[in-house]
């Protein structure tokens, strides 16, 4: 297998999909809604309090709910699949189109988090870190990869490398290209943030360099790994993911195993009111022979996709994947 390439490393900032059709793409398709609606939505939440801002939310998560066919089509298809695959239960359109709509507004509930989390509001103790041996772990790791997906909330993990002697440098790959109101927004209210966002459009070769000297200087560098490629989405493996197969980018794999260094996975999801960071380690760094590595990468990919349906089961709702995400979804 060739050697890892910019172009195989996934995204950030929003959605992906994997189609037979690439003009549906989640890099082709433009981003809703307007950075000053979130500043609106925001102040609501800031001056008026929580109660009247989600009075305000609900009509505005209506709106996009029933006017955006596409992500709408792709939560349905998610959900079903999930309660097909995990309880034999096959939803009627009305329980599709109620469950649907709580992924949205979950969605909106989770940018005031993402503000409070990078204005620094959100502290370490309000996080419960659940496997404390494998946080222990990515503590005195020097340097590691880390996998995540759009589930929960990642953005409040950042509290825990934010402070004290757990402080340390998050870089995140980004696709800034789609969404730069929105990452610009975050780093207008808090510059100081230590967060990195290496955005995927201008990702050069001198950039893996520059991310392994970033490991080696004891950084994390955090990859989402459930999107698919911006300018390679066929470069993809094909793994089972909540009863059908699915396509996961085998960039994020490639570049960890290069980095040579621990990789962990990390989702932080919220739960009755409160948010649980999950750690685990999920792979050791290995030498692996060249005619060896397409099967290495392929294993990597399934154990990813497994453990995210692990945690998908578990917050159901909390999965923002609003593009078609199977090989199959038109």
């Amino acid at each position: 297998m060739a050697e890892p390439t910019p172009e195989n490393l996934p995204p950030q900032e929003q959605s992906a999909a994997q189609s037979n059709n690439h003009d549906h793409h989640w890099s082709k398709l433009k981003e809703r809604g307007s950075m000053l609606g979130i500043e609106i939505l925001v102040f609501i939440h800031k001056y008026l309090g929580n109660w009247v801002f989600k009075v305000v939310l609900f009509p505005v998560m209506i709106y996009f709910y029933l006017t955006g066919g596409l992500a709408r089509n792709s939560i349905h298809q998610y959900l079903a699949n999930m309660y097909q695959h995990k309880n034999n239960i096959t939803l009627t359109k009305q329980q599709l189109f109620k469950k649907g709509f709580t992924v949205f507004y979950n969605f909106g509930l989770s940018i005031v988090d993402k503000f409070d989390a990078w204005l620094g509001k959100v502290n370490i103790e309000d996080i419960d870190i659940k496997n404390d041996e494998a946080y222990q772990s990515l503590l005195n790791a020097n340097g590691a990869v880390i996998f995540s997906a759009h589930l929960g909330n990642m953005e409040v993990c950042r509290a825990i490398f934010s402070t004290g002697e757990n402080k340390r440098k998050l870089n995140v790959i980004t696709y800034n290209e789609h969404t730069p109101s929105f990452n610009n927004f975050l780093k207008k209210v808090n510059q100081d943030a230590a967060i990195n966002f290496i955005h995927i459009n201008d990702f050069g070769p001198a950039d893996s360099i520059k991310l392994k000297q970033k490991i080696e200087d004891g950084e994390a560098v955090v990859i989402f790994a459930d999107r698919t490629s911006v300018n390679n989405p066929d470069s993809v493996y094909n793994v089972p993911f909540i009863g059908e197969e699915a396509p996961f980018a085998k960039g994020p794999f490639a570049l960890a195993s290069i980095m040579e260094c621990k990789v962990f996975l990390m989702f932080c999801l919220k739960e009755q009111g409160r948010y649980s960071a999950y750690v685990e380690e999920f792979s050791q760094p290995k030498k692996v022979k060249r005619k060896e590595r397409n099967e290495h990468f392929q294993n990597l990919a399934k154990k990813y996709a497994q453990r995210l349906e692990f945690y998908c089961r578990k917050e159901p709702y909390q999965w923002f994947n609003f593009f078609g995400f199977w090989n199959n979804n038109k």
